[in-house]
């Protein structure tokens, strides 16, 4: 592991490192950063009530959704046309036609948003008004941060990406934490001290940045910017109506309840399984596509194929263990971290982790439409699948509130799975046995009937039951590594040795 002085050099070349060591790096870069988020949210669920918790998960949404449309698809691009084999001059075109161009728009489209902001802004509550204004403020350097990010993720340096999130992460907590406890216990308070962490962070990949490159700046080439556009816009819709599918809840929630409450509910428990989708698939997308981008320009589809093979006939195993984690103690671990007064977050926190987990799979299984640079088919899919939860959402949300808004999130992520599979070309789509498929959907759901048969064994408190449950899913998991003698081949084969290929010096 690099130390952080180290990680300010130089870089122009990936590391010989592979798929393997990128993925543990990414993992335990994630397993930091969402440890930061177990330690603050039982804290913060008791610090903010629900009322402050949809301010912020209300105002987050649209911050999350300026902040893709001000980007303008860059980040994707950066990753998409970082130039491979790698020399200065290529370096040098690249940095201004794929970074700061694209960044110098983004700024003139900050500008538009200020000015709207200006006018609008008076119409709404003075507390309000405050958060517009500082979400404003971040906007310009999330979208610089982002772009950066993006070099070292095109240079597969997992290494600078470890130190990076892990610094930025626990900052942020350490700050935010202070701020509630110290100085104002609301949703302000927590913008502020984020917003205040962003600059440092901006500041730290700006000087990266700079001494990863040092040569002059050359005119953008029109061709060159015009192909980075035309990849990174329909990307951009993409990022939008992820965006979209991922937030509009709390919005609509808003809207046709009038409460703000109820998009506190919603926050707390989609937020907490957004925490375990970063541990899980955050991890393996970001060890999985660079590599794949890589073998695909080297080795071309089969090697991709093989790549996805090796890495999901284990993960599908890893899916089964937490889907049954989720339904037989998902429930009692939210109430154990927020406490009881949190406890109508529940449902939402099971329901969505379980479609973040098997989304992880989905995602790597159906990736290929951006290897050929299919960007405005990828972008269909996803308006799609959008549309189709959205449509959904109003009437399951007026009749259910939030567990309605949170079942139209599951039938939305089930749709964007078979319409990416079906999209994906044939010679890059790859899902593990169908057997193996099976038993993931099976025995979650036998644990889960059997365990609640059994009344947790007389378990009654929120960590009894959680212990209970933790220990029955773990026992019926060696049971079926036992039986199987397939999984405890492919075990084993996956912990003797590293099967990718190293990156190229």
């Amino acid at each position: 592991m690099r130390s952080p002085a180290e990680t300010l050099s130089p870089v122009s070349t990936a590391p010989s490192v592979g798929i393997v060591k990128h993925y543990l790096r990414y993992l335990g870069s994630n397993v930091l950063v969402v440890a930061a988020g177990f330690l603050s949210f039982p804290l913060m669920a008791r610090l903010l009530d629900n009322r402050q918790f949809g301010l912020l998960g209300y105002y987050e949404a649209w911050l999350l959704l300026l902040a893709g449309l001000l980007k303008l698809g860059a980040q994707h691009s950066v990753l998409r046309f970082y130039p491979r084999p790698a020399s200065p001059a290529a370096l040098a075109a690249f940095r201004s036609n794929h970074i700061l161009l694209p960044f110098g728009l983004s700024l003139a489209l900050w500008l538009c948003c200020l000015l709207a902001a200006a006018l609008l802004a008076q119409r709404l509550p003075t507390e309000e008004q405050a958060i517009v204004w500082l979400l404003l403020l971040s906007l310009p350097l999330l979208v610089w941060s982002s772009l950066v990010e993006s070099v070292m993720y095109a240079l597969e340096r997992s290494d600078l990406s470890f130190w990076l999130r892990t610094t930025w992460r626990w900052s942020e907590l350490l700050l935010v934490l202070g701020t509630l406890v110290f100085l104002e216990r609301s949703a302000i308070g927590v913008l502020g001290a984020r917003t205040l962490v962003l600059v440092l962070v901006a500041l730290l990949l700006t000087r990266w940045l700079l001494r990863w490159l040092p040569a002059p700046v050359q005119r953008p080439k029109r061709a060159a910017v015009i192909t980075g556009l035309a990849f990174g816009l329909p990307m951009m819709a993409s990022e939008l109506s992820s965006v979209v599918f991922g937030m509009a809840d709390r919005i609509l929630l808003r809207g046709l309840t009038d409460s703000l409450e109820q998009v506190g509910v919603y926050t707390i428990g989609f937020g907490l399984a957004m925490a375990l989708g970063m541990l899980l698939g955050a991890s393996l997308n970001q060890a999985f596509t660079p590599a794949a981008l890589r073998h695909f320009e080297l080795e071309g589809a089969p090697a991709v194929l093989a790549l996805k093979q090796r890495m999901l006939d284990n993960w599908v195993y890893v899916v089964a263990l937490c889907t049954a984690l989720l339904l037989c103690g998902g429930a009692d671990a939210l109430v154990l971290l927020a406490g009881t007064a949190k406890a109508e977050s529940a449902p939402v926190f099971v329901i969505i982790g379980i479609c973040l987990v098997w989304h992880s799979l989905f995602e790597v299984a159906n990736y290929g439409l951006l290897l050929q640079r299919r960007a405005m088919r990828y972008l269909l899919v996803i308006l799609m699948a959008t549309t189709i939860k959205l449509m959904l959402s109003i009437p399951l949300i007026l009749h259910f509130g939030v567990l309605g808004a949170a079942l139209a999130t599951a039938v939305g992520y089930a749709a964007l799975a078979v319409m990416q599979y079906r999209q994906c070309p044939p010679t890059l789509r790859y899902l593990p046995a169908t057997y193996r498929l099976l038993l993931a959907v099976a025995l979650p759901l036998l644990l889960m009937m059997g365990l609640q048969e059994l009344d947790y064994f007389g378990a009654r408190t929120p960590l009894a039951r959680l212990m209970v449950a933790g220990s029955w899913v773990a026992m019926a998991s060696l049971a079926v590594i036992a039986l199987d003698p397939r999984i405890r081949r492919r075990l084993w084969r996956s912990t003797t040795a590293e099967r990718d290929t190293v990156a190229p010096p």
